[in-house]
């Protein structure tokens, strides 16, 4: 059977006082109040991603049924002190976070009398560059290393001198805050640092921890920046209903945040989902974006993957307006496709393999 932990592992990170544990407790479910005892290490929690297209699959395929889904592993990581542009108070911190697909930045932006927007956008640039300075760090150190090689003349010297060109390049390029060379790489060159882990590769998503005041005009830093008022947001999710609805069109807040953030986050380190309906479970299954039906077999299993003969499809939109996949099927809503079919985001399979 295909292995079926967390489909990636996120990093919370930020300064002290940011948010940064709320934030993972009200992802996590766990009380601030062990979070906190374990200040200073990194700890970790599995949150199962459930989009409501999945619940909504899953009521339909039988409530009763088992309800399998995909999961992210979240890190609430001690906070990075910047004491200085490029020198952290705690540099060890980096240490832990070389595993991580992508990071969470969380950002202060509630403090009265202050410019919240300009100080949420300098905090997201102290945090990026740390991390970067974090990678010339390592690309120096390697690059010397192999300086040293080079003093003596062996039958791997040609690749240690591309190498030590390819790190010349990249260590220049992100010093000066520029990552696209190392987003770039050539495949050849990607499969060589891979063990690097460079975190100039990885995603930054930035959480801004706002004021109850800023609901209305959020200080956005970036474009892209995810806006909550973590402790507002926390407050109104521990009442009932009720009360939280009458709150929440006191604030003029039509939706929470908290709430869809998991799946936010594993939509932008770059996952999709599908499904499979069976006679016991409804299933979600990650998948990266972009990847093929063929892709999705192996995710089930290795022997579906080596059978595979074709996959039948249909898509979330045409399984929404049926009573059920086969219905859908009986509507000429079923596609049949092979390998190299990209699937897309809840598309419901069905793998058809030889017999082995």
């Amino acid at each position: 059977m295909a292995e079926r932990g967390p489909a990636a592992r996120a990093a919370i990170i930020g300064t002290p006082g940011a948010g940064k544990t709320s934030l993972f407790c009200a992802l996590s479910g766990m009380e601030y109040a062990r979070a906190v005892a374990a200040a200073g290490r990194v700890m970790g929690a599995a949150v199962r991603i459930l989009d409501p297209r999945l619940l909504e699959a899953h009521e339909k395929n039988g409530p009763h049924k088992k309800l399998i889904a995909p999961s992210v592993e979240f890190l609430d990581t001690p906070p990075i002190e910047i004491e200085e542009p490029g020198r952290p108070h705690n540099p060890g911190v980096f240490a832990h976070l070389r595993e991580a697909d992508g990071f969470v930045v969380v950002l202060r932006a509630y403090d009265a009398g202050e410019d919240r927007r300009r100080a949420a956008a300098a905090q997201l640039e102290a945090l990026r560059s740390e991390l970067y300075l974090a990678d010339v760090d390592v690309m120096q150190k390697r690059i010397e290393k192999l300086r040293g090689e080079l003093k003596k003349p062996g039958p791997a010297a040609d690749e240690s001198r591309k190498e030590m060109a390819v790190l010349e390049r990249l260590s220049e390029a992100v010093a000066g805050g520029d990552v696209r060379p190392v987003l770039e790489l050539k495949e050849e060159d990607e499969k060589k640092l891979r063990g690097f882990q460079f975190f100039s590769r990885k995603t930054l998503i930035p959480v801004v921890n706002i004021a109850e005041t800023d609901l209305a005009d959020p200080p956005r830093p970036t474009p892209d920046a995810i806006c909550v008022a973590l402790k507002l947001e926390a407050e109104l999710l521990a009442m009932e209903e009720a009360d939280r609805t009458s709150f929440m069109r006191d604030y003029g807040l039509s939706a929470l945040t908290l709430p869809g953030l998991a799946a936010a986050v594993y939509d932008r380190l770059g996952f999709q989902t599908f499904l499979t309906l069976g006679d016991r479970d409804t299933t979600g299954w990650a998948l990266r974006k972009g990847s093929t039906a063929w892709d999705a077999a192996g995710k089930i299993h290795t022997d579906i993957q080596r059978g595979f003969i074709h996959c039948e499809v249909v898509s979330f939109e045409d399984f929404r307006r049926h009573k059920s996949a086969h219905d859908a099927a009986a509507h000429g809503k079923q596609r049949i496709e092979g390998k190299a079919h990209p699937l897309v985001d809840f598309d419901i399979i069905n793998i058809k393999t030889a017999a082995r």
